[in-house]
């Protein structure tokens, strides 16, 4: 007779590093509070802690309505709270046409079930994960996510009922993760294009702009200070002007105009955004201050008259992996998490600054305020709508707030940005713990911000972290403190210059730039090939008029050929896949959700994979063009 427990851990440790780790501590638990196993109607159940984890009547019933009220596709991710005695778990790993994780971070729980139901085959499947672990769930989620879909959470009432205080916490910082993901899949995959071709085209410009790296500890042991432009960097302003001498000053974009309105000039400005938010700091006197950016921001950016311009090259940003390839840097030191505080908190710890402070990181809207007043969002308000029972973002001058957004002549385009905008952020109001404890609005976004500032002062737990908001959002691993108290032994800076010897090398880069271009040729070939299977088909298609054995001959040639262009080759050659990235999204999506060959899925799966070769060729092309530009001009 077999064992159980030994099949279900067997069958773990075929599920790599994470399954082994888990198999692991499985073997080692000793069980501290033992879930009993108890028999009504006709079925089994579990009570755990005086409660029960499924349905008394009929708990196979309720995992099957569970399941059933959840989207099911190809693209789906089946999110399962709980194992209890794997009544969901199992009708979900028989149904499921997507992803599923299962999230049970009881192992008192997970050990007894694994030892009374035989979970193996479940287990074993490719699209089965299985963790203990929050972080391990997110990551597994964060893996099977793309721009078209979000993650399911199964669970039944009763494992809700077990820790309810638990269980909104865990919703709660899902809904902040998911919110995070999302920014990072926009930059990562729909954006990697357009990424891309803007730091080949910031190239004649890069090669000035020394990687901030360059002066790793330049202030070792002083104090740093952060502006981001929450409602309470106006309560700051005169004690920023008091102590001006005692620390090194980085700002963010968006709070730059507060500052220059008082007459405070920061040493470092740091905008990192793709997006032309040049109407930032447009207008205003920047020769005295130096310019942080990253490689693919927007080119007119660097158009201003800054005192010098420096690279930070976060490795957490592909297409940088690029440029440090193409100009043989190291970008070991440098990270960046979907807000631009967390890479001017990066650049102080790399100066060396051991004490680091926030000031207007409110991640929050207080007291009807978005953004200071000063700020070049400042006619943003969040007030709480008695007619609609709920707070409400909109702009006090809206068509300051226009203006504010983009540099169209055109103010139809100007206004429309601005109302999608308003609509967005009401539509991503959310509420996050307070420094006082209470639940303040902001949005997902911003929420989304909170965890990666926390994880920061745990990675890098050598420095002292400071947050002055106050009244905003609690930031875990930062003392809250008015910014008097933090400043007062703050010692003086004498000399704030940033000299060094470093250099690139031009002919190097121009090589390594020639070599990129010609590395993308052979694709070229891949797509004539599947260009004229494409014509052959549609001319088959036509004449048939039905899915003939031929045709499903040349698709399964035509699918093989894309596969080889779109995973094949782009997992060899990098410029490749940050340019057609977009591109296999979708059609990746369409692929998967196609369940039978008919004549109307075929000539969509044949015309979706013209359409990748065509855009894919067209892009090469404007690259490769636009290469040769940029050698010649550096």
């Amino acid at each position: 007779m077999k064992n159980i427990f030994e099949e279900n851990i067997k069958a773990l440790t075929q599920k790599g590093a994470n399954g082994k780790a888990l198999a692991d501590k499985l073997l080692k638990h000793i069980l501290t509070d033992v879930p009993q196993l108890v028999q009504e109607n006709g079925f089994y159940n579990f009570t755990y802690k005086g409660k029960y984890l499924h349905n008394k009547i009929n708990p196979l019933g309720e995992a099957a309505e569970i399941f059933s009220m959840a989207e099911n596709t190809p693209v789906a991710i089946h999110l399962i709270y709980g194992i209890g005695l794997g009544y969901l778990f199992q009708m979900t790993s028989a149904k499921s046409k997507g992803t599923v994780i299962l999230y049970e971070p009881d192992l008192n729980i997970m050990r007894t079930a694994f030892s009374l139901v035989d979970f193996s085959n479940d287990i074993t499947k490719d699209n089965v994960f299985i963790t203990d672990e929050y972080n391990q769930a997110c990551e597994y989620i964060y893996q099977k996510s793309n721009m078209k879909n979000i993650p399911l959470l199964l669970s039944t009432e009763a494992y809700r009922n077990l820790n309810e205080e638990q269980f909104n916490l865990m919703v709660k910082n899902l809904q902040q993760e998911v919110g995070r993901y999302g920014l990072d899949l926009k930059y990562t995959q729909e954006r990697f294009y357009e990424l891309t071709l803007k730091m080949i085209q910031n190239i004649p410009k890069l090669i000035h702009e020394l990687p901030i790296a360059a002066f790793k500890d330049k202030y070792k042991n002083k104090t740093a200070v952060v502006v981001s432009a929450g409602p309470t960097l106006d309560k700051n302003i005169e004690t920023i002007k008091k102590y001006r001498e005692k620390f090194v000053l980085i700002t963010v974009g968006t709070a730059m105009k507060a500052l220059d309105k008082n007459g405070i000039t920061p040493d470092f400005l740091c905008i990192i955004e793709a997006n032309d938010c040049s109407k930032q700091i447009a207008g205003l006197d920047l020769h005295n201050i130096n310019f942080i950016t990253e490689p693919y921001s927007h080119p007119n950016l660097r158009n201003f008259d800054y005192k010098q311009t420096f690279s930070h090259v976060s490795q957490n940003m592909p297409v940088n992996q690029l440029w440090c390839e193409i100009s043989d840097i190291d970008n070991s030191e440098y990270w960046s998490k979907g807000t631009v505080s967390y890479t001017a908190l990066n650049v102080a710890r790399i100066l060396g600054c051991s004490k680091i402070i926030l000031v207007g990181q409110d991640l929050a809207y207080l007291e009807g305020q978005c953004y200071s007043k000063d700020s070049a969002y400042k006619d943003l308000v969040c007030k709480y709508n008695n007619q609609l029972k709920k707070w409400e973002i909109t702009a006090s001058d809206f068509e300051s707030f226009c203006l504010s957004l983009g540099n169209s002549e055109n103010p139809e385009i100007r206004k429309q940005k601005a109302i999608e905008r308003i609509r967005n952020l009401n539509g991503a109001l959310y509420y996050v713990k307070g420094i006082n404890g209470d639940m303040i609005p902001t949005e997902a976004v911003y929420a989304a911000f909170i965890k990666p500032l926390s994880e920061y002062t745990q990675n890098y737990p050598d420095r002292k972290y400071i947050n002055t908001s106050l009244v905003g959002a609690q930031i875990d691993g930062f003392t809250n403190m008015p910014l008097e108290e933090a400043l007062k032994d703050a010692e003086q800076i004498e000399n704030r210059e940033l000299e060094t010897t470093f250099q690139y090398d031009i002919q190097s880069i121009k090589d390594n730039l020639f070599k990129a271009k010609e590395s993308l040729k052979p694709a070229l070939f891949i797509i004539e090939e599947l260009k004229k299977i494409c014509k052959t088909l549609n001319n088959d298609i036509k004449r048939y008029k039905n899915v003939t054995q031929e045709i499903l001959k040349g698709l399964k040639k035509l699918t093989t050929g894309y596969a080889a262009l779109s995973y094949d080759f782009s997992s060899k050659n990098k410029l490749f896949d940050f340019i057609t990235t977009s591109e296999r999204i979708d059609l990746d999506y369409e692929m998967k959700m196609t369940r039978e060959f008919t004549v109307e899925s075929v000539t969509n799966i044949i015309q979706k994979i013209s359409n990748y070769a065509a855009k894919s060729e067209n892009k090469i092309f404007e690259i490769s063009k636009e290469i040769d530009t940029i050698i010649d001009r550096i």
